[in-house]
């Protein structure tokens, strides 16, 4: 069955984000288009699917979920909300603690402590934060075929990082 995974960091990894944060000014590009669409994960490349990933035009979002596939039954693991201007997500994960809705954060403010919150290049990143005193963050990245979101919360001795998904375009959008 397919778990979300976790990496554990230092809590002073953590500690150098910190809840009161400089103020950024906000990307002008707030695009969340970039994951629109149908995406797999596969254990290796050409090896079967894992899991699915939806985000479909529901209105004023982009609305869909992560399906585990790899026992043969959908099983929900999670469900997003972005909004379509890309300012906001929700999101709901099994296996990981209750987090409230986020906020469009400009991930240069996160990049110091998480070396991956930078966007690849020709790729787009969104980062989001929960509402203070929340020290939750939601990352989602894409490239042309690829799409990556990642979830981190704060525990009191660490930082967990959960990979909620990590996959390539499907083509269903």
């Amino acid at each position: 069955m397919l778990q979300v995974r976790r990496q554990v960091a230092a809590a002073a990894m953590f500690g150098a984000v910190g809840c009161a944060m400089p103020t950024a000014p906000m990307p002008a590009d707030m695009d969340i288009e970039f994951a629109r669409g149908c995406w797999v994960q596969r254990e290796a490349p050409g090896e079967r699917v894992q899991a699915f990933l939806r985000l479909l035009p529901d209105g004023d979002s982009l609305s869909g979920q992560i399906a585990d596939v790899s026992t043969g039954d959908w099983i929900t693991v999670a469900t997003f909300s972005f909004t379509r201007a890309g300012d906001r997500v929700t999101f709901d994960a099994r296996d990981m603690p209750e987090l409230p809705a986020h906020t469009r954060i400009d991930p240069s403010r996160l990049a110091t402590s998480f070396g991956w919150a930078r966007p690849k290049s020709g790729g787009k990143l969104a980062a989001y934060a929960g509402s203070a005193p929340s020290r939750s963050f939601l990352f989602a990245e894409g490239g042309e075929d690829t799409l990556a979101i990642r979830a981190v919360t704060a525990e009191p001795d660490a930082t967990l990082v959960f990979t909620l998904f990590d996959g390539e375009r499907d083509g269903c959008d």
